[in-house]
């Protein structure tokens, strides 16, 4: 399911049933569908769910529905199994134009009701269950690497992990196109009523500051939390904490904004494929972010700030409960950031990762 598909997620979850099929959605759909749905294989893209890659991969029926923002490089090749694709207009189709498939234009809540009585309800549901099964591996895989440490250095997956226990409700969470990104992708559980929000098609890097600021201002009610890397913060973010600077006193009895930057000191998120090919090179210049303390930076602008680059480092938490509105710094290993880190330490799963505190403070939740 696409972006286009969200106003049928009903639709497409009743579909999923009947065929006895898993779910995935693409980037921008990534609220449309409750996390905790048991179909739900995630999101479906570069270096997005293993499990949305297997359901990709051995499906042999694929029903696109409003999929006009999926990455064709995910799909199937040729003759790989059958397509079926839902669009407002045909020039929205993900599809290359000779690629076979029975393509439907028209209204996607509509189509899809007027498909659902024609299905035939399987009543072979081993597909459904693997689909769960895997789904459920997927979590689990990813819990365990988010209790991983590294020495002295915070993972930022236990970062993302942490907050999705202590996310308010009907909250905005916005990413950058960065390794903030992987991390939202993989470690973020949204709850039924909330948003997230990103870039269209991940391109340009530093998108999550004006994103939230915008959000602030079209969905005051809303608390807004925005999951940024220092590269996309330096290539224009910092500038767009004035503007929170500037209206500070609007939000001041709102629900909270906090900016959580993930300062680990490299362009990762653009050398993947290279780290990938040669185990974690680091290219000096070319991928090097210039170090700068982004707690300080956001002092020096007028918000409070708290910084965190210890796993167990909760100390600031009590300055920043003062206020609502702020940024949290988060300093982590390149490492660890670049989804490497197996070979950096040892994972510890006897313990819960409380460096959350500071920010669980911000937010005014427990925990």
């Amino acid at each position: 399911m696409g972006n286009a598909g969200r106003p049928a997620s009903r639709q497409v979850v009743e579909v999923a049933r009947l065929l006895g099929a898993g779910v995935a959605t693409t980037a921008l759909a990534r609220d449309a569908l409750p996390d905790d749905l048991p179909c739900l294989a995630g999101v479906a893209g570069p270096l997005g769910s293993e499990a949305a890659a297997t359901l990709l991969r051995e499906c042999d029926t694929l029903l696109l529905a409003g999929a006009e923002d999926l990455d064709p490089a995910v799909l199937p090749g040729p003759g790989r199994c059958r397509i079926v694709t839902v669009d407002r207009e045909p020039d929205d189709c993900p599809l290359e134009g000779g690629a076979p498939a029975v393509r439907v234009t028209g209204d996607v809540t509509a189509c899809l009701e007027a498909l659902a009585p024609l299905l035939r309800p399987t009543a072979d549901r081993a597909w459904r269950t693997r689909v769960e099964r895997l789904v459920g591996a997927w979590r689990d895989e990813g819990a365990a690497r988010s209790r991983r440490y590294f020495g002295t250095s915070v993972n930022p997956r236990s970062v993302v992990a942490e907050l999705s226990d202590r996310l308010p409700d009907r909250a905005v969470v916005v990413t950058d196109s960065g390794t903030s990104l992987d991390w939202w992708t993989r470690h973020l559980r949204l709850r039924p009523g909330m948003r997230s929000l990103l870039s269209g098609h991940l391109g340009l890097p530093g998108a999550a500051v004006p994103y939230a600021v915008a959000a602030r201002f079209a969905a005051p009610d809303r608390p807004v939390i925005a999951l940024i890397g220092d590269g996309a913060l330096q290539g224009g973010g910092l500038n767009e904490l004035l503007t929170v600077r500037r209206h500070l006193d609007r939000p001041a009895d709102l629900p909270p904004l906090v900016f959580c930057v993930f300062d680990n000191g490299d362009l990762n998120r653009l050398t993947w494929q290279r780290r990938a090919a040669a185990g974690d090179p680091l290219v000096p210049l070319s991928a090097e972010v210039p170090a700068l303390p982004y707690a300080e930076c956001a002092r020096l602008a007028g918000l409070p700030a708290v910084r965190c680059d210890r796993p167990r480092y909760v100390g600031l938490g009590r300055r920043a409960r003062r206020t609502r509105t702020g940024a949290a710094e988060v300093r982590g290993g390149r490492r660890d950031a670049a989804g490497l880190g197996g070979r950096g330490g040892t994972a510890d799963h006897s313990r819960p990762a409380p460096l959350l505190a500071p920010l669980a403070k911000f937010l005014g939740v427990s925990g």
